[in-house]
């Protein structure tokens, strides 16, 4: 099982536009109309599921939220760090 990251750790390593709030690490991105969130969601669906690591999506109008925990863990853990960076990466 993967280890859970110290705040420091998360704080340090964090991705920009990035926020660690409690046991997750979150961030919105926003886009200029809804189809264009969808498939951006879609895409990190295809990341994570290659990952076997889930995280939370929900898409609004003209905003995707993304949020990543190690539910196993307790916490978060490097995979959620370099899943976030790769999410980054689609935009």
């Amino acid at each position: 099982m993967a280890e859970t990251l110290t705040d420091d750790e998360i704080e340090e390593r964090l991705p920009p536009e990035w926020a660690h709030e409690g046991d997750e690490i979150v961030r919105t991105y926003e886009f200029d109309d809804y189809l264009e969130g969808v498939a951006f969601a879609s895409e990190i669906g295809e990341l994570a599921d290659e990952a076997f690591h889930h995280p939370t999506i929900v898409i609004e109008y003209d905003a995707v939220d993304v949020r990543f925990t190690s539910h196993e863990a307790g916490g978060v853990t490097e995979q959620d760090l370099e899943l976030a960076a790769e999410c980054d990466a689609l935009r």
